[in-house]
Order: structure tokens, then sequence, then C-alpha cells
């Protein structure tokens, strides 16, 4: 499992997790894959964008958010590339998000997506596109 770049927010403390959350997304200047969810298939779609973060000093982190609701708050705040993404998020249909730069939500894998390799790196490259 490929967990050198990954931040798990606290399950027993929804404060904590937001406030490590907004930490990520607004103190450093990162492309953030935020996993939503618990489970193997979670545990495995962390380990899968890990090893697509690259080096250290790259910009690609991930979060795994077990616990939405801790954190749904604060991604009511974020802002999004495209009309629609927040809200799939928001209404649990994602299994993952990624974050730009700039702080906004530039690509969801839905709940129902398969997602390999390719949908992983896509994920990331949609987020790393200058607007």
């Amino acid at each position: 499992m490929e967990f050198r770049k990954t931040t798990v927010l606290p399950l027993d403390d929804a404060q904590a997790a937001s406030h490590l959350f907004r930490q990520w997304v607004h103190d450093r200047p990162h492309v953030l894959f935020v996993v939503l969810g618990s489970g193997p298939d979670r545990e495995a779609l962390v380990s899968k964008a890990g090893m697509f973060a690259g080096a250290e000093q790259q910009p690609r982190w991930v979060i795994w958010a077990r616990d939405l609701s801790a954190i749904q708050a604060d991604i009511a705040q974020l802002k999004e590339s495209t009309a629609g993404l927040k809200q799939a998020v928001l209404n649990g249909d994602a299994r993952a998000f990624v974050l730009s730069l700039g702080d906004a939500i530039h690509d969801v894998i839905s709940a129902s997506e398969t997602a390999d390799n390719f949908r992983v790196n896509l994920a990331y490259m949609r987020a790393e596109v200058l607007p």
C-alpha cells in the first residue's frame, strides 16, 4: 500500500478533521486527491492515488476523509471548475474528488465509476490544467 503522501483525517474528532482538511486545502499549495468513505475499495483507491502522487516535492497529495459529514461544510465553501461537481460530492455520489492549486474542485470520481489507473491520473491532470 502506498500511503507516503497521504493524510488520513481522524474519525473520532470531526472538528479536528475539519481543521486539518482546511489546512491542507487553504494553507498548502497542493493538488489534492480526496478519497471519501471507508472500506477495502476506498483503501485501494487511496493507495492508487498515492502511487501516482509522485515525489515529496511534487504538488500531488492525498487526503482520506473516511467520514464525509466531518468536512461537508468545508466542501460547501469550495469553488468548482464546472457547475454540479460540488453538489455531486455533497450528495454522497462521489468516491473521490480532486482539488486544484486554486482550491477548486476540478473532477469527481462517482461511486459507480471504475477508478482504474487511467481514471486516477486523468483526475490529477484535470486539476493541474491552468484555467
